[in-house]
């Protein structure tokens, strides 16, 4: 398999420039910490966009949609002859990183407080640091498995640094008949459309009604007007809903009818007209405002 390997001052640059990290430019290596009992294999290897098919061929268009930058791995072996790999995604910002670590964890699994959030399954911990997702991959550890990637993943968080917590934009959702970890961050054509761009959404199951529940924000008002006149021609059967601030209902001829609210910068909306999914809304916006 072809691989690239860069000096360090390219690696270096994207860290700084897009990982929250010091200006001051360190090498590739220095990312990857030493681990007792094991030992680095060979030298830390480096895709770009173009390159990333090498290293993971049937899900890199998925990293690639969220603006991928580079990709950093390094190998350990110890002793026993006993393997693991540790891979740091450069996703540009905290946003992105948040977006493709949303789109593989599991509604159901082992969450921890390790970078931002964190999760771990049979031989595998992954987590997101800033604008970084880390992904650590144990080969027959046996039961020693989670605790030597947990210290990795530690030290990797310490050694990346950066802004380490979940974009406060998820804190409006409300907790209430939210599905535990179905959080997500869909970077752009939200619902199919090209015209909405980014979008945070959850997912709900309250009084029997199931729904997603959703918040997009805007550069500013006259931008997020225009998002909406323009979802609002989609309906061509009836007369366009006045686009002003407040609730407003628009009829999406794929997805069905939208009930949003417009507040400044700021567009929610829900995927469903039940009473219970109105109240979600409400409460929503209740909390974005005291954000």
């Amino acid at each position: 398999m072809k691989r690239t390997i860069l000096g360090a001052l390219g690696l270096a640059t994207v860290l700084a420039a897009h990982a929250g990290l010091a200006a001051q430019p360190r090498p590739p290596a220095s990312f990857f910490p030493e681990l007792e009992g094991w030992q680095k294999q060979g030298a830390v290897e480096v895709f770009l966009p173009e390159t990333l098919f090498q290293h993971i061929d049937g899900a890199a268009e998925n990293f690639l949609a969220y603006d991928f930058r580079q990709l950093a791995v390094q190998s350990y072996v110890n002793a026993k002859k006993q393997s693991l790999s540790a891979e740091i995604y450069f996703q540009g910002t905290p946003e992105s990183a948040f977006g493709i670590y949303g789109s593989e964890k599991p509604l159901a699994g082992e969450y921890f407080a390790i970078g931002a959030q964190g999760y771990a399954e049979e031989g595998v911990l992954n987590f997101i640091c800033d604008a970084c997702y880390v992904k650590l991959n144990g080969f027959d550890l046996g039961p020693e498995s989670k605790a030597i990637l947990t210290s990795l993943a530690e030290k990797i968080a310490r050694a990346i640094g950066g802004k380490n917590s979940l974009p406060e934009i998820l804190a409006a959702f409300p907790a209430r008949g939210k599905i535990p970890h179905s959080e997500r961050y869909i970077l752009r054509n939200f619902l199919g459309h090209d015209f909405l761009h980014s979008a945070f959404a959850a997912d709900y199951d309250l009084q029997d009604q199931k729904f997603q529940l959703f918040i997009m924000r805007a550069a500013d008002e006259k931008h997020a007007r225009a998002m909406l006149e323009k979802y609002a021609a989609l309906d061509r059967g009836s007369p366009p809903p006045a686009v002003k601030p407040g609730a407003l209902t628009i009829r999406d001829p794929y997805n069905g009818p939208m009930r949003l609210f417009w507040r400044g910068t700021f567009i929610l909306g829900i995927t469903s007209q039940a009473p219970a999914a109105a109240a979600c809304l409400e409460a929503a916006t209740k909390n974005l405002n005291q954000q």
